[in-house]
């Protein structure tokens, strides 16, 4: 059996054809302001006597969105997290789609991981140390803030657009 290509089509064709709408690039100086953010974040009135809410805080947080992930597609999407792997980047750390991922899913799983994540460190208030409250905040907005702000910028295409994560860039598209 010969699995002959037509000589008039391309190589390149495919049965997609997307188009690029949006693109926001991972540049060095907004991957520089946004670690700055986060040393005056938590170095203002800093306390040298006790770095372990430091150090504990942002790999808390990362396991814990990791398991609200995982919760979030088993019990509302009702599958398994075919196409979403676990990377690491500046911008996006966590489990994130390997290609395309719709604009809206992308957009209520971070909402969902902001909103959760929130009212647990608050309902968290009367057990936990003012250190590690305000550590596990300043992470979790510091982690969501620049997700959210990329999708809110989205926005106009979030019905039928598609996002796609690289450690370069975020970008838009649309079928």
């Amino acid at each position: 059996m010969s699995t002959k290509q037509e000589p008039n089509l391309s190589k390149q064709s495919t049965i997609y054809s997307y188009t690029l709408m949006k693109r926001i690039y991972h540049s060095l100086y907004k991957i520089i302001v946004y670690f700055m953010l986060l040393i005056l974040a938590v170095f203002y009135k800093f306390d040298p006597s006790n770095w372990l809410p430091l150090l504990v805080s942002y790999p808390l947080l990362l396991i814990f969105h990791s398991l609200l992930i995982r919760i979030y597609f088993q019990f509302t999407i009702g599958m398994a997290m075919r196409g979403w792997s676990y990377r690491w980047g500046v911008f996006w750390c966590g489990f994130l789609p390997e290609g395309n991922a719709s604009i809206r899913l992308v957009s209520r799983i971070q909402l969902t991981l902001f909103w959760i994540g929130l009212a647990m460190i608050t309902l968290l208030y009367p057990w936990i140390p003012d250190k590690w409250l305000i550590h596990l905040t300043i992470f979790h907005f510091w982690m969501l803030m620049p997700r959210l702000w990329m999708l809110f910028r989205f926005r106009p295409y979030r019905k039928a657009g598609l996002i796609k994560i690289t450690d370069k860039d975020t970008s838009c598209y649309m079928q």
